[in-house]
C-alpha cells in the first residue's frame, strides 16, 4: 500500500512566455542593486552618544546621508540635546576670556509676571541685549593672604552685575550673572613675584581677539596702580590730619542710562564706604551735590582720593565684558572698540606705578604697538558648554554585510511572490479566453477508445445503441429512435 504523508508538495510546470526568464533575470539584478543601496543607507548606520561643543556643527557633519532620502535615515540622523545650566554655576563664552556665574533665570509669564526656573536651558544661542548695571570693588589689606601681601598691601576684586537674553523656540529667556576679577587671588604662586600673572582670563590673543587682550592690559594695570594708590594714602597719614587708617573699603559704581559715552565723567555714579580698624572708623558720605562722581571726589581731594584709577578700573572691566559677551549694537561706547579712547586710556602703560607685581600682557601704549596687534571689534558670542550628541557610526563590515544580505533576501522573496503571483494571474486569465468548452473541444472527432456515455436514469431518455446496418454508407449511424451526428455544442 503507498504511504502517504501528512506534508504535500505543490505539482508545478514552467511558465509558457518567452519574457519570463529574461525580466526575472534582469529585474531580479536591478532590485538587488535597489535592495542593497536602500539597505545600507537604512541599516549601515547606528547612533553613538558623543560630546560636543558646538552641536550646530555636529549637527551639520552628517557624512554620506545627506545623499540619502530623508526618510530612509530619519532614526539615524544626527541630534544633540540642549544643555542644563543650573543656577550658581560657573561658564564662559566662546571668546575665552572672562568667567560668569549664574545667579537667576527666568520667562515673562502669560500676564507679564516673572517666571522663574532653577536653570538656563541652552541650545548655543547667541546672546543679547546684554547688559553691565555695575561694577563694585572691595578692598582688603590685612585680612588677606600672606602671599597676596608679598604682592601688594592692598588687594581688589571687581564684581561686575550683568543681564541677559537669549531667543528659544518657547520665546525669550533672561538671566542675571555676575563676574569676579582679582589679578592676585589667593591662588595665586608666589613664585609668580614680578611676573606677569595673567590671572582672570583664559586665554589670550592679540592678533585675532586684539580687544580684549587690550581689555585684559587695561584692567591689569589699573588694579596694581589703585591698590599701590591705596598703599601710599595709608602710609601718608599723619597724626594730626584726622585721617583714619583704612583696613577695608568698597566702592560701587552704577551705570547712568542717560550718559551713552563713557568718557563722560558722569558715566557712572557712585558711593562708597570705607573702614578702619574700630568699627566707627568709617570713611563716606561727603558733603558734595548728588549723584557722586568719580571727578567730582577727585577735585574735592576726598579722602581716599583713590578716584579718577578706581573709575578707569571700573569702565575698563565694563568694556571687556561687553566685548567678551560679544555686545557689539549696544548704546554706549566702548573702550576698547574706539582707538582713540584707547589711546587715551594707555597713554601712560609704560611709567604705571605698581607695587611687587607686573601687569600685561601689554607693556606700552596703543600707539607704540598698534601695528603688533589685530583691529579692534567685536563678534557676537555664545556660552561654551558641553552638550550631549547622538551621532551616527558606520557598522563594522562584518555586521554591515550580514545585516543587509538578510534584508535582501527578505525583501526579495517578497518582490518575487508577487511576481510570481501576476504572472499566475495572467496565465488564468489568457486560458479562460481562448480554451473552448470541454464538450466542444472534441467536435468532428471520433475516439474509439472512449465508449460512448450513457445517459442516467434520471434524464428520461432511452437509449439505443446505434449500428452499421447494411446497404448504408459507414458514415451513418441509425437507430429506431434516434438519428443525429455526434455530439453539437450548445
Amino acid at each position: 500500500m503507498e504511504h502517504k504523508s501528512f506534508f504535500s508538495y505543490p505539482i508545478t510546470q514552467p511558465f509558457p512566455f518567452r519574457w519570463f526568464t529574461p525580466v526575472t533575470v534582469v529585474g531580479g539584478i536591478v532590485f538587488i542593486a535597489l535592495f542593497t543601496l536602500m539597505n545600507f543607507a537604512s541599516s549601515s548606520y547606528e547612533l553613538i552618544v558623543q560630546n560636543s561643543l558646538d552641536p550646530n556643527a555636529t549637527v551639520s557633519r552628517r557624512g554620506f546621508l545627506h545623499r540619502y532620502p530623508s526618510f530612509l535615515t530619519t532614526k539615524v540622523q544626527p541630534k544633540c540635546q540642549p544643555a542644563t545650566l543650573p543656577v550658581n554655576s560657573d561658564f564662559f563664552t566662546n571668546n575665552t576670556a572672562l568667567t560668569y556665574t549664574l545667579t537667576s533665570v527666568w520667562e515673562r509669564g502669560k500676564e507679564g509676571q516673572r517666571v522663574i526656573s532653577p536653570a538656563l536651558t541652552y541650545h548655543r544661542n547667541i546672546l543679547q541685549d546684554c547688559s553691565v548695571h555695575s561694577v563694585e570693588i572691595d578692598f582688603d589689606s590685612l585680612d588677606r593672604a600672606g602671599k597676596q601681601i608679598g604682592f601688594c598691601e592692598w588687594g581688589a576684586v571687581l564684581r561686575s552685575y550683568i543681564s541677559c537674553k537669549i531667543d528659544t523656540p518657547a520665546g525669550e529667556v533672561f538671566f542675571n550673572m555676575t563676574q569676579t576679577y582679582d589679578y592676585v587671588p589667593e591662588t595665586v604662586s608666589f613664585n609668580s613675584l614680578r611676573k606677569f600673572l595673567g590671572t582672570g582670563f583664559l586665554s589670550r590673543n592679540k592678533t585675532t581677539q586684539a580687544s580684549l587682550w587690550w581689555g585684559e592690559s587695561l584692567m591689569s594695570t589699573f588694579w596694581g596702580e589703585v591698590t599701590l594708590m591705596l598703599q601710599d594714602q595709608r602710609g601718608a597719614i599723619k597724626d594730626d590730619d584726622g585721617k583714619i587708617e583704612l583696613n577695608k573699603g568698597t566702592v560701587s559704581f552704577m551705570t547712568n542710562d542717560t550718559l551713552p559715552n563713557i568718557d563722560d565723567p558722569g558715566f557712572f555714579s557712585l558711593d562708597y564706604r570705607f573702614y578702619g580698624s574700630k568699627i566707627d572708623e568709617v570713611a563716606c558720605c561727603p558733603d558734595l551735590p548728588l549723584p557722586l562722581t568719580a571727578k567730582a571726589l577727585d577735585r574735592s581731594d576726598t579722602y581716599p582720593n583713590v578716584w579718577i584709577k578706581a573709575d578707569s578700573l571700573a569702565k575698563a572691566a565694563y568694556s571687556t565684558i561687553l566685548v567678551d559677551l560679544g555686545q557689539k549694537a549696544t548704546p554706549k561706547s566702548n573702550i576698547l572698540t574706539d582707538t582713540k579712547l584707547l589711546t587715551r586710556y594707555t597713554e601712560n602703560f609704560s611709567t604705571a606705578r605698581m607695587a611687587n607685581l607686573i601687569s600685561g600682557p601689554a607693556n606700552d601704549s596703543y600707539s607704540a604697538l598698534k601695528k603688533t596687534t589685530g583691529s579692534l571689534g567685536i563678534a557676537p558670542s555664545v556660552i561654551t558648554t558641553t552638550y550631549i550628541c547622538q551621532v551616527p557610526r558606520l557598522k563594522p563590515a562584518g555586521n554591515l554585510i550580514v545585516a543587509i544580505i538578510v534584508a535582501d533576501l527578505v525583501l526579495l522573496q517578497a518582490v518575487w511572490q508577487l511576481y510570481k503571483l501576476s504572472a499566475e494571474f495572467y496565465l488564468g486569465k489568457k486560458n479562460r479566453e481562448i480554451v473552448p468548452c470541454e464538450r466542444c473541444s472534441g467536435a468532428g472527432q471520433v475516439n474509439d477508445s472512449v465508449p460512448p456515455s450513457m445517459p442516467s436514469q434520471e434524464s428520461g431518455l432511452e437509449y439505443f445503441p446505434l449500428v452499421n446496418t447494411p446497404g448504408q454508407s459507414e458514415g451513418l449511424l441509425t437507430g429506431s429512435r434516434v438519428q443525429q451526428s455526434a455530439n453539437w455544442c450548445y
